[in-house]
């Protein structure tokens, strides 16, 4: 079974279908994946004949980046069967990365049982597919569940199925790509309100920034499209994480706890020390005699701190001086009266 970290969120490299239907590609991908530090490597396990129609209409993004082949064609080339899953999977264990996939129909549930994968990616298309998804529940899987157009009854329905299933469930922005302004990043905060169980994220923005602010926002997994080429041909190379930005991802997932700290307002031990390097004191700015009685114009504030602080001024201004004092020295309580 797959097993959150303690202290950082859980890391996916959703490799998809960014293999573009080569498996050398594919182990490439899992393992640069591995090399960057990610918890888990996901593809998507499709049959193109049940997936759509084959006069399937594509998205504007989609005429863009697919110009040479109908959607069903892109699929059909794509598409993964259960040899080629066995090949994956076998080497994701031996490189010691978890690796599940996006199911899109009974016959690929089928081929997840049978090859023993035990989590499971609910697309967002896919969240109000009721039947598919009792019969994703009775798996036991651990399940992601993706949110992307969906209304609060329809999370909470899925939700309601999965109830016996460990969830966690994705916040989510079906367009690719999907502008900064519609992010909705807040939605994750609302979520984790409503709902008691992992709250994660499924981005689908340009570059690393949307990952980053939703582990600050208390996300506790992160999925980003992972790609070996940003600029290559495909429906999601361009929304990708390279290698160098999902070691980013990583390594900032990483040390956020870290950063977060407890939450102390007082300063911590380590840097209570640090005062007497920092902070200023108050010093003589010229020799006097006893008696002297010691003027603003007579001292002088700087590092580093010794007794009087700054804070300590309007202590020792008129005050009368026990003994003689030197230039340079700290004002100190025994010196004055």
């Amino acid at each position: 079974m797959l097993k959150y970290k303690k202290s950082s969120p859980y890391i996916i490299a959703e490799i998809g279908i960014n293999h573009e239907g080569s498996i050398p590609r594919a182990l490439r991908l899992i393992l640069s994946a591995k090399k960057a530090g990610a918890d888990a490597v996901k593809f998507q396990l499709f049959q193109p004949e049940t997936l759509a129609s084959k006069d399937t209409v594509k998205t504007e993004n989609q005429k863009k980046k697919i110009k040479k082949e109908t959607l069903f064609q892109m699929w059909k080339r794509v598409s993964l069967n259960e040899k080629k899953i066995i090949v994956l999977k076998k080497f994701s264990k031996k490189i010691k990365i978890d690796f599940f996939c996006s199911i899109f129909d009974y016959k690929s549930l089928k081929i997840i049982k049978k090859t023993k994968i035990n989590s499971i990616k609910i697309a967002s298309s896919d969240i109000t597919d009721l039947p598919l998804l009792r019969e994703v529940a009775k798996t036991k899987a651990k399940i992601f569940l993706s949110t992307g157009m969906a209304s609060l009854k329809e999370i909470l329905v899925a939700k309601n199925i999965f109830k016996k299933n460990k969830l966690t469930i994705l916040h989510c922005v079906s367009l690719y790509p999907c502008p900064i302004n519609k992010t909705n990043l807040n939605r994750i905060i609302k979520l984790k309100k409503r709902f008691k169980t992992n709250i994660g994220y499924s981005d689908h923005c340009k570059g690393i920034n949307a990952s980053l602010a939703a582990i600050s926002m208390g996300a506790t997994t992160i999925e980003k499209h992972f790609t070996d080429n940003k600029m290559a041909k495909g429906s999601d190379h361009e929304i990708s994480a390279d290698y160098l930005d999902l070691k980013k991802i990583v390594d900032f997932a990483k040390n956020f706890e870290a950063l977060k700290g407890i939450g102390n307002i007082e300063p911590t031990k380590i840097e209570k020390k640090m005062k007497k390097f920092f902070r200023k004191s108050i010093y003589y700015k010229n020799d006097f005699n006893k008696n002297h009685i010691l003027k603003r114009s007579d001292v002088l504030i700087r590092r580093p701190m010794a007794f009087y602080e700054p804070k300590h001024l309007r202590m020792i201004i008129n005050k009368r001086l026990k003994r003689r004092v030197y230039f340079n020295a700290p004002v100190k309580k025994k010196e004055i009266i």
